[in-house]
C-alpha cells in the first residue's frame, strides 16, 4: 500500500510580538529586514539599546531571542548585514573601530564569532560585502589599502583569503556586484579602465575571470543592473547596447551567444524589461512599448514568444506591474488602472485570465501592496487601506476569495487599543515562521511573527478511499470508507483552522452541518493507519 505525505495547513495566526528586544527605541534594523537560517535557528540584526545593532539569534521564542556578541563593544554599532552561511559558520560584514568594515564569521555563539581577515588594514575597512558561494569557495567584493573595490574569495581562513582579480587596475573600483551561478561559472557585474558596467564571468581562477561581452561599446553602461533570470538554460537580463535602449538580452556565457532578445520599444527608447520572474513556464516582467505604457509581458526566450499579457492601463500611462509572487498557480503583483489605483492584482499566464483581486483601498487612491510573500497556503502582503492607518499587515486566501487586514491580538505587551501597525520592514519566513517587523504607538520597531499550525495527512491510495458525500453539501455530509475502517475520529475545521467538530465512529457517519455558514471546509479523520483529510463546501 503507498501513502503520499502531504502538509494542509489549516490555521493561520494572528501576529505575536517575538522579544520587546529595545524598551527604549527601535530593536530591529529596519534596513535589514532578513532573517537567515543557521543550524536550526534564524540569526539577524537588532539594537537592545545597550549594545547597538549587533548580531542576534532567534529559535522562534522570547526566551531563545538572544544577542549573539557585541562586535563593537558598548553602545556603538556593528551592523553585521549580508549574512551567508559557508563552510558550516555563518558569513557576514561588521564594523568595529579598530578594523572598520571586514569580514566577519560565527558558529552562533559569541566565543565563536570571529573577524576572518582584516583585508584593508586599520581602521578604514574593506566595505566586505555582496556574498556568494561558487565552486567550495566565499566570493565578495572588498577594498584593500592597494586596490579599490574588486572581486575577492576566501576559504574561511585569514591565509585562504585574497584578491580574485584587480578588475579595474589601481585604486580605481571595479564594483563587481550581482553574483549568480550558472552552468559552472559565476557572473557578475563589472567596469574596468577601457569599459563600463558590463557583463562578466568567472571559472574562480584569475585568468578565467573576465569581460563577456562588451554590450555597450566603449565607456557605455551595457548592464548595470544585476537582475538575473535563469530560464532554458540561458541568463537572461536588461541591457543597452547603445543603439536599441534596455531591452531583454540572453546570454549561454559567450560573447557570440549574448545577443538581443527582442527590442520592444524600436529604435534608441528603452522597453526597460526588469525583475523578470518565471512562472508557469515562461518569463513575466514589466516592460513597455511604443504603443503601451509599462504593463506586464511574457517571454518563451525569443522574438516571436515575447508579447503583453495584458494591457491593464490602456494608452501609454501604464499600469507598473511589480512585486511579482507565485501563489496557488498564479502570478500575483501590483499595478494600477484607471478605477482602481495601485491594488492587487493576478494572473493565470492569459489576458482574460489577468484580473484585479482586491480593491483594498476603494476608488482611484491606491493601497499600494507591497513585499508580497506567499506563507502558510495564503499570501501576505503590506497594504494602506486608509490614510488614517497607514500601512497594515493584510493577507489573502486564492481558495476562499477573502483578503482580509492581519489584526494583532490586543494580549500583546503593551500594545496599543486601536491595533495600528505603523511600520513594516520586509517579511521573510525563515524556521517555518513569518516574521516581520512593526511599530506600535506605545512600542518602537520590534519584530513580530506569525506561524501556520499545519497537520501533517496522507491521501488514501487502494483500499483506503476516504469519501465525503454530498460535496457541496446543504444539510449532512456522510464520510465513509471503501471496505470499512473501525475506530476513526473525525475533526471538522473551517479555513482559519478552527476546531467546529469532533467525532468518533466505527465503519460510515453521518455528520450535521446544516448551522454551518455557507464557506469552505476540511474534515479530517485520524485512523490507526495514518490521518487523512478532505475539502468539502457547504452551499
Amino acid at each position: 500500500m503507498v501513502f503520499f505525505c502531504l502538509i494542509y495547513s489549516v490555521k493561520a495566526q494572528l501576529p505575536k510580538l517575538l522579544k520587546d528586544i529595545n524598551v527604549s527605541g527601535p530593536g530591529l534594523d529596519i534596513y535589514d529586514g532578513v532573517l537567515t537560517e543557521y543550524n536550526g535557528k534564524a540569526y539577524f540584526s537588532a539594537n537592545d539599546g545597550i549594545a547597538g545593532t549587533e548580531l542576534w539569534v532567534t529559535d522562534g521564542t522570547d526566551a531563545g531571542t538572544n544577542v549573539v556578541t557585541d562586535i563593537w563593544v558598548g553602545s556603538g554599532s556593528g551592523f553585521p548585514r549580508g549574512r551567508i552561511v559557508y563552510n558550516g559558520l555563518i558569513y557576514f560584514s561588521a564594523y568595529d573601530p579598530l578594523h572598520g568594515q571586514e569580514l566577519w564569521a560565527s558558529d552562533g555563539t559569541g566565543a565563536g564569532t570571529f573577524l576572518v581577515k582584516d583585508i584593508y588594514p586599520g581602521t578604514n575597512g574593506s566595505g566586505a560585502n555582496n556574498f556568494a558561494i561558487y565552486n567550495g569557495r566565499l566570493y565578495f567584493s572588498a577594498s584593500d589599502a592597494i586596490h579599490g573595490n574588486e572581486l575577492w574569495s576566501s576559504d574561511g581562513t585569514d591565509a585562504g583569503t585574497a584578491l580574485l582579480k584587480d578588475v579595474n587596475p589601481g585604486t580605481a573600483f571595479g564594483f563587481c556586484s550581482g553574483f549568480i551561478v550558472h552552468d559552472g561559472k559565476m557572473y557578475f557585474t563589472a567596469k574596468d579602465a577601457i569599459h563600463g558596467y558590463e557583463l562578466w564571468v568567472t571559472d574562480g581562477t584569475e585568468i578565467g575571470t573576465h569581460i563577456v561581452k562588451d554590450i555597450y561599446p566603449g565607456l557605455g553602461d551595457g548592464y548595470s543592473y544585476a537582475q538575473w533570470c535563469e530560464y532554458d538554460n540561458k541568463l537572461f537580463f536588461s541591457a543597452n547596447d547603445g543603439v536599441h535602449g534596455f531591452e531583454l538580452w540572453e546570454t549561454d556565457g559567450t560573447e557570440t551567444g549574448t545577443e538581443l532578445v527582442i527590442d520592444l520599444y524600436p529604435g534608441s527608447g528603452s522597453g526597460y524589461p526588469s525583475r523578470i520572474t518565471v512562472f508557469n513556464n515562461a518569463m513575466y516582467f514589466p516592460a513597455s512599448d511604443s504603443t503601451n505604457g509599462n504593463e506586464l509581458w511574457m517571454s518563451d526566450g525569443t522574438a516571436a514568444g515575447t508579447q503583453i499579457v495584458k494591457d491593464i492601463r490602456p494608452g501609454t500611462s501604464g499600469s507598473f506591474p511589480s512585486g511579482m509572487c507565485t501563489y496557488s498557480g498564479k502570478l500575483f503583483f501590483r499595478a494600477s488602472d484607471d478605477l482602481y489605483g495601485a491594488e492587487l492584482w493576478a494572473t493565470d499566464g492569459t489576458g482574460a485570465g489577468t484580473h484585479l483581486v482586491k480593491d483594498i483601498m476603494h476608488g482611484l487612491a491606491p493601497s499600494f501592496p507591497r513585499n508580497l510573500i506567499a506563507y502558510g497556503g495564503q499570501i501576505y502582503f503590506i497594504a494602506v487601506q486608509s490614510q488614517a492607518e497607514g500601512y497594515q499587515l493584510f493577507r489573502y486566501n486564492d481558495s476562499t476569495g477573502i483578503s482580509e487586514q492581519v489584526v494583532p491580538p490586543t494580549f500583546l505587551p503593551n500594545a496599543c487599543t486601536d491595533n495600528d501597525m505603523d511600520q513594516y520592514a520586509f517579511p521573510c519566513v525563515a524556521l517555518n515562521i513569518l516574521f516581520f517587523t512593526a511599530t506600535y504607538d506605545s512600542l518602537s520597531t520590534e519584530l513580530y511573527k506569525i506561524q501556520s499550525s499545519t497537520i501533517g495527512i496522507n491521501e488514501p491510495e487502494d483500499n483506503i478511499a476516504f469519501s465525503i458525500f454530498p460535496d457541496p453539501a446543504t444539510s449532512s455530509i456522510s464520510i465513509s470508507f471503501d471496505g470499512g475502517m473501525r475506530n476513526v475520529e473525525a475533526i471538522v475545521f473551517d479555513m482559519e483552522g478552527n476546531e467546529l467538530m469532533r467525532k468518533e465512529f466505527n465503519d460510515n457517519m453521518m455528520l450535521d452541518v446544516s448551522h454551518f455558514a455557507q464557506g469552505i471546509y476540511a474534515v479530517q479523520v485520524i485512523t490507526a493507519k495514518g490521518n487523512y483529510l478532505k475539502k468539502f463546501i457547504r452551499e
